[in-house]
């Protein structure tokens, strides 16, 4: 009987993809300062390759530059591109044994668990690990939440739309008033917008869609398309764009633009950026201090200076999981079931067609 099991076991392993070697002891917590692990970087050779999810090349420039500064004497490689085209060059990569990134840091979190169940993964815990959220870490150490965005907060320009006539939930919309004045990513081309008009729509039926497609917004690819419009816009006499809810941020050099969050009960979208090492890593004290020195007390107090939800406990002291008008584990579910995710994508196709136009990375610096 006992053989019998264990040979139900090794037919069901190999049917999920998993080998026995996926199986590791308990990975104790690196407990040498950043500096130490940057003494033993030091021995490795070429730069340290990182995949970083984005739609602009300047998206990557606060990692690249405070590791420039922090770590000199390491070469970082960082390229910022979609994380749905990263991960299927990371595929690609390993399906021809031709294997070339260090670390992946992505919004496509559904890739981690399945790179984990395949044995591409290496098990590290950094320092600051118990200190991690548990709903958002791996708790073998695969991989890791490094930095929380949203999509959902009304961004708007403040010279074309009074402060009065900012929306109060995404309901107001579809108000005439807001004809020809919005910029959106379109929900069919990117998880993270599909997943904050899956939100609305389920709340307010697709009659709300068909609303707000009624109010003619210009409709784009990239999250970072739509302030980049409304900055472009803003001098233009002729223009009434003036308001997204698909970006995360607004541009923190122009003075006209603020954000606004939905009231309560409304729900916008939160995520936190995952990152993993990949086993087939040549520099591995290289990326264990990136993924170390990504969670520190160094890098995440930053984050937290700029008001940001931080991934660790100590820091965050409980913002993360107390806000009434977001949440970071209902995006997880979504993209992890990817049959789900879509049928949902395409209902907005079926209104909104196929994407078309540049990608963002092609015009937005």
């Amino acid at each position: 009987m006992a053989a019998i099991r264990r040979l139900l076991f090794i037919t069901l392993a190999g049917s999920l993809g998993v080998t026995s070697t996926g199986f590791r002891a308990n990975v104790p917590v690196d407990t040498r300062s950043l500096d130490e692990i940057y003494a033993a970087a030091q021995n490795e050779s070429g730069p340290l390759i990182v995949a970083s999810g984005g739609d602009a090349q300047s998206q990557g420039d606060t990692i690249r530059n405070a590791w420039a500064q922090r770590f000199p004497r390491i070469p970082l490689n960082l390229t910022v591109d979609l994380s749905k085209y990263h991960d299927s060059r990371i595929d690609r990569a390993f399906y021809e044994k031709n294997e070339n990134t260090d670390v992946a840091l992505l919004q496509t979190l559904h890739d981690f668990p399945y790179w984990k169940e395949q044995n591409r993964l290496m098990y590290y815990k950094p320092a600051t690990f118990n200190d991690i959220y548990n709903g958002e870490k791996d708790l073998d150490g695969a991989y890791y939440p490094i930095l929380t965005f949203n999509f959902g907060r009304f961004i708007y320009d403040s010279t074309k739309l009074n402060a009065s006539l900012i929306p109060k939930s995404y309901a107001d919309l579809t108000d005439p008033r807001y004809k020809d004045k919005l910029v959106l990513t379109l929900p069919n081309d990117d998880d993270a917008i599909l997943y904050l008009f899956h939100t609305i729509v389920s709340k307010y039926g697709f009659r709300w869609l068909d609303g707000l497609i009624a109010n003619n917004p210009m409709w784009v690819r990239g999250t970072g398309t739509p302030t980049f419009v409304l900055q472009q816009e803003h001098n233009n006499a002729t223009s009434k764009l003036a308001l997204t809810i698909t970006s995360a941020a607004a541009p923190a050099n122009a003075t006209y633009f603020h954000v606004k969050e939905p009231q309560a009960p409304e729900q916008y979208m939160s995520w936190t950026q995952t990152a993993a090492i990949f086993a087939s890593t040549k520099r591995p004290n290289s990326a264990q201090l990136f993924i170390s020195w990504l969670l520190s007390d160094e890098f995440q107090s930053t984050l937290q200076s700029q008001g940001r939800p931080i991934v660790r406990r100590s820091l965050d002291q409980g913002e993360l999981y107390l806000s009434n008008t977001t949440q970071v584990d209902g995006f997880r579910v979504f993209m992890n079931d990817r049959r789900f995710v879509e049928r949902w994508r395409l209902q907005f196709e079926t209104s909104l067609g196929t994407a078309q136009g540049p990608s963002a990375l092609t015009f937005v610096p």
